[in-house]
C-alpha cells in the first residue's frame, strides 16, 4: 500500500511571494523603523543608532538580530549595551549572519522570550539586523507563530504589510520547517 506523500504546510516559494511586490521584485524599507505588530518594531542599524527615537517609541528593548563586528559578514554595533543601557533600555545580540546556511533557528527561544519580557513590561522591542529585511525579519515571524500561535503565512503577511522584508531562502525555510514541527505537536 502506497501512503501518498503528505503535501507540506507552506513552502519557500509561497512566502517569497508573500514578500514580493506583485510585479516579482523586492522594494526596500523607505523607513528606518516600522512597527509590525503593536509594540514590535522592525529596523535597519540607523533606528539601533538613534536613542531619541526609541524613546520616543516607548522602546525599553532592543534584539540586534546581527550582533558584531565582522563587516564582511554585515554584523553590526551601531550602540554597545552599556550605552542602552544608560539610556534604560535592555539589549540582546544575537551573532546571526544573513547566509542560507545559518542556523538562525538556535536563536529562536531565546529571542523569543526576549520580546515576550518587553511586551509584558509595557515597552515596546525594536528587532533590527543591518537593513532590516532579514535576520531581524525572520525573528519577527517566528515570534509571532511561536508566541501568538499564527500561522506562518498570516505572520508573514502581517510583518510584510508594515514592512517591506525578504528573509533568505534559508531562514525561509528554516521558518517552514519550525511550522511544520508545530503543527506536528498539535496533532
Amino acid at each position: 500500500m502506497n501512503i501518498p506523500p503528505k503535501e507540506p504546510l507552506c513552502t519557500v516559494e509561497e512566502l517569497r511571494n508573500i514578500c514580493l511586490f506583485p510585479s516579482g521584485e523586492q522594494e526596500f524599507p523607505t523607513d528606518d523603523c516600522d512597527e509590525v505588530f503593536p509594540g514590535i518594531f522592525l529596523g535597519n542599524a540607523a533606528s539601533a543608532k538613534n536613542l531619541n527615537q526609541l524613546l520616543k517609541n516607548n522602546i525599553g528593548y532592543v534584539l540586534n538580530a546581527a550582533h558584531g563586528s565582522d563587516e564582511y559578514l554585515n554584523m553590526i554595533e551601531p550602540l554597545s549595551e552599556k550605552d542602552y543601557s544608560a539610556a534604560g533600555i535592555r539589549f540582546l545580540g544575537i551573532p546571526a549572519i544573513d547566509s542560507m546556511g545559518y542556523p538562525l533557528h538556535q536563536h529562536f527561544n531565546e529571542t523569543i522570550a526576549f520580546m515576550r519580557e518587553a511586551l509584558q513590561s509595557g515597552k515596546g522591542v525594536l528587532v533590527h539586523c543591518k537593513q532590516g529585511i532579514s535576520r531581524s525579519a525572520a525573528v519577527v515571524i517566528a515570534f509571532l507563530m511561536i508566541e501568538l500561535g499564527m500561522p506562518l503565512q498570516e505572520a508573514t503577511r502581517v510583518v510584510r504589510q508594515r514592512r517591506e522584508i525578504l528573509p533568505n531562502e534559508g531562514f525561509l525555510l528554516q521558518l517552514c520547517n519550525l511550522y511544520e514541527q508545530m503543527h506536528a505537536k498539535v496533532l
